[in-house]
This record gives C-alpha cells, structure tokens and sequence, in this order.
C-alpha cells in the first residue's frame, strides 16, 4: 500500500545478511531480522528500523501458542528451519515463561540503547494500542493511504503460519 516491496519471508538473511535478498526487497519482517539488526544497519547505512511491540504478557501468549501449537504442526523442512531460527534467536525452540519474558525486555532495552542518539532511525509501533498509518508513514516519508491499517497476522484468522502446513 506504501509503495515498498516486503519481502515474504526472510529466513535467508539467517546466514547470510549480504544475500541477493536485500537487493529484492524494500522491507524486511519478522525472525531474524530482529537478532541482526544491530549488523543490518551497520551493512546498509540509512536504513530504518520499526520495532512493532506489545505488552509482554500478549507477546508471551503468543510465542508459547507458536511454539506449542504451531510449529509442531509444521513440515519437518520448515519445522527444521523454524528450530534454528528460534534456537538461533532465543536460545531454546520450546517454551518457557521466563526465559522468554526475559529475552522480550533485553530486547527492548537493548534495541533502545543502540539507537538512543538516533531517534530519527527506529520507531516503535505498538498495533494493540492503536499505532497505524499515522506513526508509520511520516517516519518512512510516505502519505498516509486512504484505507484502513491492515491486521492480517491475527490469531482468530487463519494463521501466517497456515502456508507452511503439509
């Protein structure tokens, strides 16, 4: 809707942060472009960075029913990949509460302290209270569309997840 060309999934860039891949694509989500981003703005100067958050307990809900209702319903491939990701990102592929709530503040902590003299290069977009179009698009120099901010990765839709089902 921006303009941007986001690129489908970006497990390439777990081995390889120079892959084709970034000359593709404008935008890149989701695992593991969070473990990398300190390297990814490094590499591409210019870059910039949205930190889509939420509150800790709503994001912990959401990793443990990932990782205990989905990914074991996976391909064993993409069960395999989606392992190393998490395994890669987090330290573990199996859920635990503290270990998670744990990794979610030093993240956040974290990915504030990099760009603390950078205001102008991160965002943070919390959709659970409302951020949308009028966060997002000034801080990328893009018009704001005339439709709705789209919320397609809702656990009472049909999951992301869903595609890579055998």
């Amino acid at each position: 809707m921006l303009g941007l060309r986001s690129a489908p999934i970006s497990t390439d860039l777990l081995n390889d942060l120079k892959s084709p891949l970034i000359e593709q694509y404008d935008l890149f989500s989701d695992n593991p472009v969070p473990f990398y981003y300190q390297d990814l703005d490094q590499l591409y100067s210019g870059s910039k960075f949205v930190l889509t958050t939420r509150p800790v307990d709503d994001w912990l809900k959401s990793v443990e029913w990932l990782l205990t209702h989905e990914v074991p319903k996976l391909s064993a491939d993409m069960q395999h990949l989606a392992d190393a990701v998490h395994k890669q990102l987090y330290g573990r592929t199996s859920f635990d509460e503290s270990a998670f709530r744990a990794f979610w503040h030093s993240y956040h902590v974290g990915a504030g302290r990099y760009f603390a003299n950078r205001p102008d290069d991160l965002l943070r977009l919390d959709f659970s209270s409302g951020d949308g179009w009028e966060k997002l698009c000034p801080f990328l120099g893009k018009p704001i569309p005339g439709r709705p901010f789209p919320h397609s990765n809702r656990r009472d839709k049909r999951s992301w997840w869903s595609r890579f089902l055998p």
